[in-house]
C-alpha cells in the first residue's frame, strides 16, 4: 500500500475530507477569508506542507500575493508575541 492509499484509507475512516469541505464552505466567514485563515494558521503552527498546499489553493482562487503576505504578517505577529511571553515568564518566576 502506497502513502496515498494509506491517506485515503484514513480519510474514509475519519471523514476528514467531508469535514474539511463543510468547514470551508461560505458561512459566517466566506471561503476566501477562510483560505487566508488556513495560510495564517499554517504559519502560526509552523507546518510547511500545510502552508505550501494552502498558498497554492489561495493563489488558484485568485487571492493576491499582497493578501497572502498580510495573512503571513498577522500570523507572524501572533507567533512573535507568544514567544515574547516567555520573557515575562522568566521575570515572574
Amino acid at each position: 500500500m502506497n502513502n496515498q492509499d494509506k491517506i485515503d484509507e484514513i480519510d474514509r475512516k475519519i471523514g476528514f475530507s467531508t469535514m474539511k469541505q463543510a468547514i470551508m464552505e461560505d458561512g459566517a466567514i466566506d471561503s476566501r477569508t477562510k483560505k487566508l485563515l488556513l495560510i495564517a494558521s499554517a504559519v502560526a503552527v509552523g507546518c510547511d506542507a500545510c502552508f505550501s498546499a494552502n498558498k497554492k489553493r489561495a493563489k488558484d482562487a485568485g487571492i493576491s500575493d499582497d493578501e497572502i503576505n498580510e495573512a503571513i504578517a498577522v500570523a507572524s505577529l501572533i507567533k512573535m508575541s507568544s514567544g515574547l511571553n516567555y520573557m515575562l515568564k522568566t521575570v515572574d518566576e
